[in-house]
């Protein structure tokens, strides 16, 4: 009986909850549409239910982070999420604060996992259970990684551009501040936050070749190692800073035209080998629709258990060979 209310307060709950969601978005769209014909400004206290909710959710992760900053092995863990601020956000955000998220989609997922064990009623599993809080506790970082590759990518792709407006500044009679507030001026995107954090380090005293070297801590991209290694060069040895960045610039054109053709030729491999990577998972996808039960051995006999484990090592070992295989070193 206990079960059933439960069940009940929790659909209660959801409906509540989707209802609310859905006349909130109809009032945002009532109130785009009709924001073209009002004179009226918003004030402070025409805060939208969303916004209400991201300030709570918002004011919690504050707490929380305040709270965890008294452990030094905390403090020491959310410096490796510092490289995911931006510029803009330099001051209002700091690492301790994905920890705080982090735990808090923790308890999300925890309170999903109770939801549906409440309403399916089936036996708690321990196991099921800490799969869900390991799961839920690194969903953060794998998001964080797509979103970091995503910026190292285009941070290498827009570098070359980065590089040819600070060698004709240099042309110009410009000095190397003047050079990089030119950068950031000009560019947009990732590239541009990296210049102003280049530009931040500048002002507070460092050499370029220290400022370059941070750089390269940040986007770990051997195109800023090499930016970084000349200037290091260039400060020990002397010499002129339009030379050396004439050199950096042919050699980065080459690489990107070679890399470019590279690319050209083995498109129509790596095509192959997305699609042989993508096929198992299909074929598994379409067995188990056809047919639920097929892979229960696998999962109930320790002799199953052990074969999936060899299928999953042999199918990673194979796509780290053919990846290896595929690549192409440029330097």
């Amino acid at each position: 009986m206990v079960l059933i209310i439960a069940q009940i307060l929790f659909i209660l709950v959801l409906i509540f909850l989707i209802f609310t969601i859905v006349k909130q978005v109809q009032i945002l769209k009532l109130e785009k549409r009709f924001d073209s014909f009002s004179l009226l400004s918003k004030t402070i206290d025409e805060i939208s239910f969303f916004d209400q909710f991201s300030l709570f959710i918002h004011k919690g992760i504050l707490a929380v982070s305040k709270t965890l900053k008294k452990s030094h092995f905390l403090i020491k863990y959310a410096e490796k999420y510092e490289k995911y601020i931006s510029f803009e956000e330099k001051g209002t955000k700091e690492g301790m604060d994905y920890i705080s998220s982090k735990i808090f989609i923790v308890f999300f997922f925890i309170f999903l996992y109770f939801l549906a064990f409440l309403i399916h009623h089936k036996d708690f599993s321990f196991m099921t259970f800490f799969i869900t809080i390991f799961l839920s506790f690194y969903l953060l970082d794998v998001l964080l990684a797509i979103k970091f590759q995503q910026k190292r990518k285009k941070v290498e792709e827009d570098l070359l551009k980065a590089i040819i407006i600070m060698n004709n500044s240099f042309k110009a009679g410009r000095n190397i501040i003047q050079a990089i507030i030119t950068v950031k001026n000009e560019l947009d995107g990732p590239i541009a936050d990296e210049f102003k954090k280049i530009y931040l380090d500048m002002t507070y005293g460092l050499s370029l070749d220290v400022v370059f070297n941070r750089f390269y801590d940040r986007v770990k991209l051997e195109d800023a190692k090499y930016i970084a290694s000349s200037l290091t060069l260039l400060s020990k040895t002397g010499g002129n800073i339009v030379r050396v960045f004439n050199s950096i610039e042919n050699s980065f054109y080459n690489k990107k035209k070679l890399n470019n053709e590279m690319k050209s030729l083995t498109s129509a491999s790596l095509f192959v080998f997305r699609v042989l990577v993508a096929l198992p998972f299909v074929f598994t996808f379409i067995i188990y629709v056809l047919n639920p039960t097929y892979f229960n051995p696998l999962f109930e006999h320790p002799l199953g258990i052990a074969l999936l484990l060899i299928i999953i090592s042999l199918f990673i070992l194979y796509v780290m060979v053919i990846k290896k295989v595929l690549k192409v070193n440029m330097e």
